[in-house]
């Protein structure tokens, strides 16, 4: 007896000497920017807690408007987030310094739903797209296919900011806009409640730089041992999203509110399959995409190249270590 309870009091008094759990561990907090498959990895981040794994404490929040989450960035009140490579274009025409880390999605995802009368793309001329926001990745994504169908963007065809991509829906089963660029799952959820598919933009094949983890060149100069630490801990949520397809669906339906599972396995299938990479690298040619879209208006942006607008070397020397062949067994 007297030996067990010297054995308890030596590990009462281990677990009285070790800090407090995240004591001492360097805060950051991130953001994501929207409801949508493309995030579950990060859902299961914040979930899991990884970052803590990884050694950092962390708070995750969602901000909805990229444009939110990059003047908080600015302002220094977040460390890293995910935007589309448009916005950070944008924040570093405005003086910002935003790289980004990963390319999360390097093509079109989206799929335009419409009214069951709309049988072909150039029949939206004169009539009214949803987008979630002006500037943002869903609009850049329709004024390109539009551009394609020989349709002038704000002339033939109206492009109306919903909000976020559960509104755009329900706009366009009110009637108030006649199509929506909707992404998965909730794209199915439309089809499946009698809209139509007009066209898939993934089918396009076009390079384009979408929902990547960005982060300021300042703070990366300064703090490099953290952004290393937050990207092991995004790539073992991409990790686990790919390899654990029932916590995968778990936390998409707790952050989409969604009941049915065929939908959310619909769309996990296709992502976790085609779309979302163990490794998703930065990408030159979704960036120059970007900047060659936007330079039909905005001739300034010429002055970047993509070098200017990513950093390969954190993905780089994470997978040049071992972790990610660790992960996977491999």
């Amino acid at each position: 007896m007297l030996r067990i309870a010297t054995l308890q009091a030596f590990f009462l008094l281990i677990l009285l000497l070790q800090p407090a759990q995240g004591q001492g561990l360097p805060k950051i907090r991130a953001a994501y920017t929207s409801i949508a498959i493309q995030m579950d990895p990060i859902y299961i981040m914040k979930e899991l807690n990884l970052p803590r794994k990884h050694g950092l404490e962390a708070e995750m929040l969602y901000i909805p408007v990229s444009s939110r989450a990059i003047q908080s960035a600015l302002a220094g009140e977040i460390q890293f987030l995910t935007s589309a490579g448009v916005a950070n274009i944008n924040a570093n025409l405005a003086g910002g310094d935003f790289v980004g880390l990963t390319a999360t999605l390097n093509t079109f995802i989206f799929k335009i739903v419409s009214r069951p009368e709309i049988k072909e793309p150039k029949a939206l001329k004169g009539r009214k797209v949803g987008i979630s926001r002006l500037g943002g990745v869903s609009d850049a994504a329709l004024r390109y296919a539009l551009d394609l169908w020989g349709l002038v963007p704000d002339k033939d065809v109206a492009i109306i900011q919903v909000g976020g991509e559960i509104e755009e829906m329900l706009a366009l089963q009110k009637g108030a806009v006649d199509a929506a660029v909707l992404s998965e799952p909730i794209a199915t959820v439309a089809l499946r409640t009698g809209s139509s598919l007009l066209f898939d933009l993934s089918t396009l094949g076009v390079p384009y730089s979408m929902h990547g983890f960005g982060t300021r060149k300042s703070f990366m100069r300064d703090n490099r041992y953290v952004v290393l630490r937050f990207m092991k801990a995004y790539l073992e949520g991409i990790y686990l999203f790919k390899t654990n397809k029932e916590l995968a669906l778990s936390v998409l339906k707790k952050y989409t509110r969604l009941d049915d599972i065929s939908v959310m396995l619909t769309a996990y299938n296709e992502y976790s399959q085609k779309y979302i990479r163990a490794v998703p690298h930065p990408s030159p040619e979704g960036i120059q995409t970007i900047l060659d879209q936007l330079a039909k208006t905005r001739p300034q942006v010429k002055k970047f190249s993509p070098n200017d607008l990513i950093d390969p070397t954190i993905l780089k020397e994470i997978e040049e270590s071992g972790f990610v062949k660790q992960l996977y067994g491999r």
